[in-house]
C-alpha cells in the first residue's frame, strides 16, 4: 500500500522585525508596519512616526513576508495593503498610493497589476 506524501505545511511568514539601534533590541509586529523602502542594502521602516533602519534587502524582506498583507507597489516600495486609504491616478498608468495616515508613495506602471486584484480582494 502506498502512502501518500504529507502534504506540504503552510508558508510561514514573518510576524515580527527584529530592529537592533544602540543599546537596544526591538521587537516590531508587521501590522504595525506601514510601509518599507529600500535603500542599498537596507530598508527603511516605517511606522507611524520615524522609521527604523533594517539591515536587509527589500526582496529578502518581501520574500519572507505575507504577500497578501505587503505587496511592492515600486522597486523600491512595499506597502502594508491595511494601510492604503486610496488610489489617484496619474500619468502614464502610474498612480498616487494614499496611506491611512496620509502618506503619498507612488505606484508605478510595473507593479499596477499586483495592487489591482489584492485590494479588490478586501
Amino acid at each position: 500500500m502506498k502512502t501518500l506524501p504529507e502534504p506540504s505545511p503552510a508558508p510561514r511568514y514573518l510576524e515580527r522585525l527584529v530592529i537592533r539601534e544602540v543599546g537596544r533590541v526591538t521587537l516590531l509586529p508587521v501590522e504595525d508596519v506601514d510601509w518599507i523602502s529600500a535603500e542599498d542594502n537596507y530598508v527603511q521602516v516605517h511606522v507611524g512616526g520615524p522609521g527604523h533602519l533594517l539591515r536587509q534587502p527589500l526582496r529578502e524582506l518581501e520574500a519572507r513576508l505575507d504577500p497578501e498583507r505587503f505587496v511592492r507597489i515600486h522597486r523600491s516600495t512595499l506597502v502594508n495593503l491595511q494601510r492604503v486609504q486610496e488610489l489617484r491616478p496619474l500619468l502614464h498608468g502610474e498612480y498616487q498610493v494614499i496611506l491611512r495616515d496620509r502618506t503619498t508613495l507612488k505606484l508605478s506602471r510595473g507593479y499596477r497589476e499586483r495592487l489591482g486584484p489584492l485590494l479588490a480582494q478586501g
